[in-house]
């Protein structure tokens, strides 16, 4: 019996970012040839006095299944093949998400929207999954965008530059997409420039020569280019997402909120789609 594909799971409320969200996801389902699980989350209300809360909870459970059923009808008129299910689950946003990640190839949010999915853009439910998932999360923004052939990837010089590759160099393949591999350094100052910037940024450029090699020998049909700008991270990171249609960062720890300075700043700033990638998440194209 063939292994079931873990799917891509997309979580909408009924606003219009949550619906870009949910068009991106069928694609990259269709892309990746994975299925689509549409998720709907029905925030508790718990027990107030003032609602009568049985009736409340059937509402809630009516008005979240047309949600769906429309989330349905919208996928199978973008992408009529795609094996798709959902997921009406009465828990938080960011708690559901995190849980459905635990199954999931990856997770895309719509970068704000409301009830559940309120004030993505300053931090509530995005941040959440992107600092906590098991998968990689892909925050979504709102506005139709050409399409531009190019991914990009933001690392650095620690082991955690692996997972974003692995992830962005699969992204290229399933795309049909350029590689621009961004490593972005500040030179020291004070009694720390020990080195004259010219010869930092030639060892920028060695550096992450050294760490982007592997991955171009193991994806030759990847055209990369690598860029070193003096810069801090996330402003070159930001400028280069005007330009792309996807810019992968990987989450920064192990435990805990993993959300680190630069993918937090992205998901705020990116002008694309932003995909955060935890270490040990799945990455194979296909």
């Amino acid at each position: 019996m063939a292994e079931e594909l873990s799917p891509v799971v997309v979580g909408v409320d009924g606003s219009d970012p949550s619906r870009v969200a949910l068009r991106w996801a069928a694609e990259e389902a269709v892309r990746r040839g994975r299925p689509l699980r549409i998720m709907h989350a029905l925030e508790p209300w718990g027990e107030v006095p003032f609602y009568p809360v049985p009736m409340m909870t059937e509402i809630l459970q009516q008005a979240g299944g047309a949600i769906l059923e429309q989330a349905i009808g919208e996928v199978r008129g973008w992408e009529p093949g795609l094996p798709v299910t959902t997921a009406l689950v009465a828990e938080p946003a960011s708690v559901a998400l995190r849980r459905q990640a635990e199954e999931a190839y990856e997770v895309v949010v719509g970068h704000r929207g409301r009830g559940g999915f309120a004030s993505l853009l300053l931090g509530s439910v995005s941040l959440h999954t992107a600092g906590y998932a098991d998968a990689p999360v892909v925050v979504v923004r709102d506005g139709d965008r050409p399409v531009r052939r190019r991914i990009v990837v933001g690392i650095d010089l620690s082991e955690h530059a692996a997972t974003a590759l692995r992830y962005a160099f699969d992204a290229a393949v399933v795309r049909e997409a350029s590689l621009r591999v961004i490593y972005a350094w500040c030179p020291p100052e004070g009694p720390y420039a020990v080195m004259e910037v010219g010869e930092l940024a030639q060892v920028a450029h060695r550096e992450a020569h050294d760490i982007v090699a592997p991955w171009r020998d193991r994806y030759p049909q990847v055209a990369v280019a690598e860029d070193c700008p003096r810069d801090h991270p996330v402003k070159a990171l930001v400028a280069a997402s005007a330009d792309a249609d996807l810019i992968v960062v990987a989450a920064r720890g192990h435990t805990g909120l993993r959300l680190g300075s630069v993918s937090h700043g992205l998901i705020h700033h990116a002008r694309c789609p932003v995909a955060v990638v935890p270490s040990g998440a799945k990455g194979e194209a296909g």
